[in-house]
């Protein structure tokens, strides 16, 4: 069953021609608040909700599509329940059991969503909007999108932070949320990146292709160096990278490879992570946006993501892209660990970890700090292998719960089964094996131990 992200995804390039149709002066450039410098310019749209619909480089032409609205480089989050009817409204008949969607640009009935705030330095662009939910006519989004902009040398950096308001303070589990979606012109046609087990390495990158003709036309692929660019014919192009995100969806859609704007040929890219939006949460996130030579691109995102492995993440302030899986946390904000109350004989409570790929001969333990109150006997952690995300076996490992319901950190010998190699790209801790009467877990970090001969 495909995820609302790629269904919404899939109707709006079906869409596109009826809604270019509407919109015949979708780009007006004195509604362009722009920043730039000797070696890229940038711009944001003050009447799409401060997407940006706008990049470019001396001697080239605006490098982002905006056939519709759709497309840009623009926010959208996911979150239950399904359907989202608030106060009894109904969604879009195309869009019947849609769930909490708010969206940068506008909604379905094309209302457009609203910048409450925008302030240009001349260097910085630092904005807030309201935004619209997609299948409802014309309903602001419960929340808020806030973007900081800014320019080095040829690349761009981008803050984005969502501040929810939502009335609804249910739980609901995590959802795909494109962080964010970023469409180029076909001109750039070749979606580039490493995907193979030997990240780091300088091993030969891979073209990541489609076939948009199919009814879902994109590909889901693991950038397993953390980063992926749009080329031309010259490998000339720009390159995405979400620092936290190894996880891309997009691909090229139409058979031209055109340099207008707004032609209906595209090319996407977007990092995507699984993630719980809490009714007052405050989501934030990084991504830099670079333009140059492939190679020249690969070096710079390589030297800055290698830094990251293996990895480690602390919960003091936030989830760190893990998510609760039959159970639910403490919620936002939060402070000093993730706190799940475990229900009685509930042995299929877990978390489940990001995507974030290394070498298991780089770290063959791994550490989690925390607290089992209630709790005795084992837990495991079982972990996924490129190319092996659906093992006939699990791939797992045993740990004894730690006793005394003090924080404690119990070290997971991952390297004890042989089936622990490879390149590892996803851990789930399931907190407790035979819960009895039930308790809770909090846990404060989870860290891989490096392997002290590693190199990189």
């Amino acid at each position: 069953m495909k995820s609302p992200l790629l269904l919404l995804i899939t109707a709006l390039l079906l869409a596109n021609e009826v809604r270019s149709a509407e919109q015949p002066n979708l780009i007006r450039t004195d509604r362009i608040s722009f920043i730039e410098n000797s070696e890229i310019k940038v711009g944001v749209n003050q009447d799409l909700g401060g997407a940006i619909t706008w990049l470019s480089v001396p001697g080239r032409d605006n490098l982002i599509n905006n056939s519709d609205w759709g497309r840009q480089i623009q926010l959208s989050y996911y979150s239950g329940p399904k359907p989202f009817e608030p106060n009894g409204m109904k969604a879009h008949p195309a869009w019947k059991n849609w769930s909490w969607n708010p969206i940068q640009s506008g909604d379905v009935y094309l209302n457009r969503a609203k910048v409450v705030e925008l302030i240009n330095t001349g260097t910085k662009i630092s904005l807030t909007s309201i935004p619209m939910q997609w299948a409802l006519n014309n309903v602001p989004g419960d929340c808020l999108f806030k973007a900081d902009l800014t320019l080095d040398g040829p690349m761009l950096l981008i803050h984005y932070t969502l501040i929810n308001k939502r009335t609804d303070k249910a739980q609901y589990n995590g959802a795909h949320q494109e962080l964010p979606a970023v469409y180029t012109v076909s001109g750039l046609s070749r979606l580039m990146t490493y995907t193979g087990d030997k990240p780091f390495t300088g091993d030969a990158l891979t073209h990541v292709k489609n076939d948009y003709k199919k009814p879902f036309p994109w590909t889901r692929y693991l950038a397993t160096e953390g980063w992926v660019a749009a080329v031309g014919d010259d490998d000339w192009g720009i390159g995405v990278c979400n620092p936290k995100v190894y996880n891309y969806l997009g691909g090229l859609y139409g058979s031209s490879k055109n340099w207008d704007s707004n032609d209906g040929s595209t090319m996407y890219i977007s990092p995507v992570s699984t993630d719980v939006l809490d009714h007052n949460i405050v989501f934030e996130f990084d991504l830099a946006l670079r333009v140059g030579k492939l190679d020249e691109l690969r070096s710079y995102f390589t030297g800055t993501m290698s830094k990251r492995i293996p990895p480690a993440w602390n919960f003091d302030k936030d989830r760190q892209h893990w998510v609760p899986v039959n159970c639910t946390d403490a919620g936002w904000p939060i402070q000093n660990g993730l706190r799940m109350k475990i229900a009685k004989g509930n042995k299929n409570a877990r978390i489940q970890g990001p995507i974030h790929p290394f070498r298991a001969e780089t770290a063959k333990k791994l550490r989690i700090t925390g607290a089992w109150k209630g709790l005795k006997g084992t837990g495991h952690v079982t972990w996924t292998q490129l190319g092996n995300d659906k093992p006939a076996k699990p791939l797992t490992t045993t740990f004894s719960i730690p006793e005394g319901e003090k924080l404690a950190t119990v070290e997971v010998d991952l390297g004890s089964n042989p089936d622990y190699k490879g390149l590892i790209t996803q851990f789930t801790v399931w907190l407790a094996d035979n819960p009895g009467d039930g308790g809770e877990v909090v846990i404060k970090s989870i860290a891989t131990v490096p392997v002290l001969t590693q190199k990189f």
